[in-house]
């Protein structure tokens, strides 16, 4: 089955994505909540399609039966024009119609699906952006704090400084 223009684009979004948030990574626990986001999207696809396959015969026939209602549902807006019969559509377009409600459906689940993984990414690439604003901030506090306190430690009084340089029996 090929995929529309936009199901590619996310899809190479999602892979993008998945990729760049796989790089940036760098604690025990990042890369477990990672590994559940990507296990539980792909336990959830692998379900839904195992669903489709099993369930399409059912989802098939009660596609039918609301396209039947729908079909057959009474609307008081505008009446026919006389001499115009409304013929109920043909069970061979039925089921056609049906086959693709059932199919656009099961396509819509997918798209959820990838869409909550995307998601997942995103909230964990934000959580890595936060850890790693944290560190920078604390790097960037402790900055030369360490040679500050040892110029500090080490600076002379004025005194001492002059009783160096003094030459003679004054020192």
């Amino acid at each position: 089955m090929s995929l529309s223009t936009t199901e590619a684009v996310q899809e190479v979004h999602r892979l993008a994505l998945q990729q760049s948030v796989s790089r940036i990574l760098g604690t025990e626990q990042e890369w477990s909540r990672f590994n559940t986001i990507v296990r539980e999207a792909a336990e959830r696809v692998d379900a839904e399609k195992a669903d489709f396959r099993h369930d399409y015969q059912t989802r098939l026939a009660e596609a039918r039966q609301v396209i039947l209602r729908e079909q057959s549902k009474h609307t008081l807006e505008h009446p026919t024009p006389t001499g115009i019969e409304k013929a109920p559509p043909s069970p061979e377009r039925i089921d056609i119609m049906a086959i693709n409600r059932v199919q656009a459906d099961h396509e819509r689940r997918i798209a959820a699906i990838r869409q909550d993984e995307v998601d997942g990414y995103r909230g964990l690439s934000a959580t890595v952006r936060e850890r790693e604003a944290r560190e920078a901030h604390a790097r960037d506090r402790h900055k030369g704090h360490a040679r500050d306190r040892f110029n500090l430690a080490n600076q002379q009084s004025p005194y001492l400084a002059k009783a160096r340089t003094r030459s003679g029996p004054t020192q």
